[in-house]
């Protein structure tokens, strides 16, 4: 008998909560609570639960976070 096992994760896209940061869209791990949260990079950042990472349209998405999450 095998199984296999499938693991899927869901992203809120957020902005860096920082002054004079650069306008980015980084990735928290749902689930999510709106307010501050640390990004997937490590950054403080301001998020909202309705936002997800993969549906934010024209935004310049952090490359560490894009690693992360894929």
């Amino acid at each position: 008998m095998t199984a296999t096992l499938h693991a899927t994760s869901s992203y809120a896209a957020s902005a860096a909560h920082l002054p004079g940061a650069r306008p980015l869209t980084h990735a928290v791990a749902r689930p999510v609570v709106d307010g501050l949260d640390q990004s997937l990079c490590g950054v403080l950042v301001s998020v909202r639960s309705q936002e997800d990472w993969v549906t934010v349209p024209g935004s310049s998405r952090c490359e560490e976070c894009t690693r992360i999450a894929g």
